[in-house]
Order: C-alpha cells, then sequence, then structure tokens
C-alpha cells in the first residue's frame, strides 16, 4: 500500500498497489462463494426437512388406509369362513371334508375319478417393503375375498337347489330312489372340494368314498339295469347302473366285477368286490348318484 502526504493541507491519502488490490479482490471472491455455498446448503438443508415430512405423512396416511383395509378385510373374511361352514354342513351333512381326510389312515382310502378339473393349491406371499407395498397388498387380498366370497355365495345357493331337487325325487320316488348303502363303513372322503388323492392341489369330488375291506361285495343301490363296466381312468374298475327317473350310480375302485352290460339288478344284488384300483390310496368304495348326469351328494339319498 503506497502512503501520500499532502505537506500544504497535511493530509495523507492511503493507496492499494495493483498486487494488493488483486489480493483483495480474490479474498471477496472467497467469501461471496462461501456465502453462496452456505447459502445452497441452509437452501438444502429446509428442501430436504420438508420432504422428509412430506414423506412421513404419506406414509402414515397408507398406514392409515391399510389399518382401515385390514378391518375391513377382516369382516369380510369372518363372512367367508361362516359360509363356508354352511357350505361344508349343507354338502356333508356331517363333519368337513378335512376331518375325513385326518380319518383316512385309520378308515381306508380314498380316491379320484371326477369330471371336473383340478385346481392347483398354489400360494405366494410377494415381499411388503413399504406402507405402499402393504397397501397394494391388502387391496389385492380385498379383491380376492370379494371374489371368493361370490363364488361361496354361487356354491352354497347352487347345493341348495341340488339338495331340493335330490329330496323332490327321493320323495316323488321313494321306492326307486337309490337309499341303500354300498357297502357298510365309514366316510373316508365326503362330496365336494377336497384335496386330491395324490397330495397336489384340490378336486371336487363327485361321489363319497367309503371304507371297505378288499374284496367285500358291493351291492346295487337300487333297481336297475347295468350301462356300463370295466377299467375307467382314476375310477379304476367301474360298474355304472341306470335306474328310474334319470337316475345312474356309479361303483368305482373294485377288484372284481360280477355283472355284465346290459343285465338287469335288483336292489341290494352284488355288482362288483371293493378293492382299490385306479387313483386310490387304499380300499374304499367310490359311490355316485347321478340325476340327468349332475352329480349330486349321495347323502342326501342313503338311508
Amino acid at each position: 500500500m503506497e502512503k501520500t502526504e499532502n505537506h500544504d493541507t497535511g493530509s495523507v491519502e492511503l493507496r492499494f498497489t495493483g498486487k494488493e488490490f488483486k489480493r483483495a479482490k480474490g479474498i471477496l471472491a472467497v467469501l461471496a462463494a462461501a456465502f453462496v455455498v452456505g447459502m445452497g446448503a441452509a437452501s438444502w438443508s429446509v428442501y430436504s426437512m420438508a420432504s422428509l415430512r412430506a414423506e412421513n405423512e404419506l406414509y402414515r396416511n397408507q398406514l392409515r388406509m391399510a389399518e382401515e383395509k385390514m378391518d375391513s378385510l377382516s369382516q369380510k373374511i369372518d363372512n367367508v369362513e361362516r359360509i363356508s361352514g354352511e357350505v361344508e354342513s349343507m354338502v356333508n351333512g356331517r363333519a368337513s371334508n378335512a376331518s375325513s381326510a385326518e380319518k383316512t389312515s385309520a378308515s381306508g382310502g380314498i380316491g379320484g375319478g371326477t369330471t371336473v378339473p383340478d385346481r392347483a393349491a398354489v400360494s405366494s406371499a410377494p415381499a411388503v417393503e413399504t406402507p405402499g407395498d402393504l397397501l397394494a397388498e391388502l387391496v389385492r387380498m380385498n379383491e380376492t375375498v370379494d371374489r371368493e366370497m361370490k363364488k361361496v355365495i354361487s356354491l352354497r345357493s347352487d347345493l341348495m337347489t341340488r339338495s331340493h331337487t335330490a329330496r323332490t325325487i327321493y320323495q316323488a320316488y321313494r321306492a326307486e330312489a337309490p337309499s341303500l348303502w354300498p357297502v357298510s363303513g365309514e366316510i373316508s372322503s365326503g362330496f365336494g372340494w377336497r384335496e386330491s388323492p395324490g397330495g397336489i392341489g384340490s378336486s371336487y369330488h363327485e361321489g363319497v368314498d367309503i371304507a371297505t375291506e378288499y374284496d367285500m361285495p358291493v351291492r346295487v343301490t337300487a333297481d336297475g339295469v347295468v350301462t356300463k363296466t370295466g377299467w375307467v381312468d382314476g375310477y379304476g374298475y367301474l360298474v355304472e347302473v341306470r335306474h328310474a327317473n334319470g337316475i345312474t350310480t356309479r361303483y368305482g375302485h373294485n377288484s372284481a366285477i360280477v355283472v355284465q352290460e346290459g343285465q338287469e339288478v335288483r336292489q341290494g344284488d352284488t355288482v362288483a368286490l371293493a378293492g382299490s384300483t385306479g387313483n386310490s390310496t387304499g380300499p374304499h368304495t367310490h359311490y355316485e348318484v347321478r340325476v340327468n348326469g349332475t352329480a349330486l351328494d349321495p347323502m342326501l339319498f342313503l338311508k
């Protein structure tokens, strides 16, 4: 810095040199940059806090909506379980198929033989990492429950119609109805949806499985004419008998058949010997009752 003194006035003048002026400009530039950076950091901090608060509020809203969906879903599940219990009571008129299946090892085998395709029992639980994922999963579950509830209600209505039809036929044609048990024994698998005998998925069981011993006589349950004998996939050795009023009965998984197609039979006649042929896990008789081709629960006819 240069200093100039005026001897006449006594004043002193200070003046920066070129080098000092450049240095001062550099210092000011650094200070200005630091100020800008500081202001930017402060602004970003304010923005981040605001964004975090907004995100937390969104999560809280999603969790609140998820709790509301969970409550609604819980009520719907209770309704589905109640209706499902009613359907099981109408289908079996006794313990559920699950209870019957638990007795299989002790009371005899079960088997397949159905015109309704198997349906796979496959379940998967998607990953839920955020409240948003949870809400999406709850919405999906809610839609599933709605769909299943409609299906169960429709099934209940159909079963009520079938039950009414079967009871009407039984009352109108009591003497000709298939009311005799084909073999003596416990029901090892009831009518309706159940776990497949092979353990994969579920299938619609169009009859009842009656546990018995090998080679026990299988009796025809009403007067009629034998319309089918021989091996049928799933059923093993099968006997089918046509009765009056559009009724047919089937007897599956036999070890031997003792009648021929076209043969007339009377209620109580032996048509086969019990076995475990076809899709079967042990000795039993698979028994069906069909009215105009539609399978009905045989328990509606049996005494």
